[in-house]
């Protein structure tokens, strides 16, 4: 994972477009204004899927992201707040949103069964444009699904969901405390590693926190 700068000017795509559709009241709304400054906002996370993704996909995906923001809050109190899950491609015209983080997830993120694969590039980013982290996190799901890829054999379409959906979770939350604390530094544990590996991308797991011996015998046979 990585914050970035961009190499040269970005031109406006559809997607990036489709943000306009966010209306937020000079940033803040009136409620959150008046609220203690100690209070983290609640940020809304809208998410777009490069290619369709199935309705039991971003339900496995949206079950990992309300639980790994629960978890990762204990470490990372910026995301205390908690996030409120849109779909892209069924998100409403006009809705309206205090702090909108939009996600892009990029390539195929089907999980399928695929021989070791080491990934060259980032999993996920954000970009930085005159000293701030922008409210835009990038996914590679391609990438993920290859380092994951070995693991498939033996595992039903469901729980293929929910080892995708909880790898792309875990990703997004990593981009998220970036964009939510703005700094761009990373930590040597857990969601603000700077680089995850299978485990770190399975870390909240049932299965592998049941047994963390089954995912070591299995990394050990690839």
């Amino acid at each position: 994972m990585r914050v970035e700068l961009p190499r040269q000017p970005r031109r406006p795509a559809k997607l990036l477009l489709m943000i306009a559709l966010l209306i937020s009241a000079c940033s803040k709304d009136r409620a959150f204004a008046q609220a203690p400054a100690h209070i983290e906002p609640r940020a809304t996370l809208v998410i777009f899927a490069d290619k369709r993704m199935a309705d039991g996909e971003w339900a496995a995906l949206f079950e990992a992201l309300e639980k790994g923001a629960r978890d990762a809050a204990e470490e990372a109190p910026s995301l205390k707040g908690g996030a409120d899950l849109v779909r892209g491609d069924t998100m409403e015209r006009g809705l309206m949103a205090s702090h909108p983080i939009s996600v892009y997830l990029h390539g195929n993120c089907r999980l399928i069964a695929m021989p070791r694969y080491t990934p060259v590039g980032a999993l996920g980013w954000v970009w930085r444009v005159h000293g701030r982290i922008e409210p835009f996190i990038h996914v590679d799901c391609t990438e993920i699904a290859q380092e994951l890829g070995p693991l498939v054999l033996g595992m039903n379409s469901k729980r293929r969901d929910t080892v995708m959906g909880e790898a792309m979770a875990r990703v997004i939350l990593h981009e998220w405390v970036h964009v939510a604390t703005q700094n761009a530094g990373h930590a040597a544990h857990g969601v603000a590693k700077s680089s995850f590996g299978i485990a770190d991308l399975l870390a909240e797991d049932e299965e592998v926190r049941r047994d963390p011996r089954m995912l070591r015998e299995r990394l050990k046979r690839m």
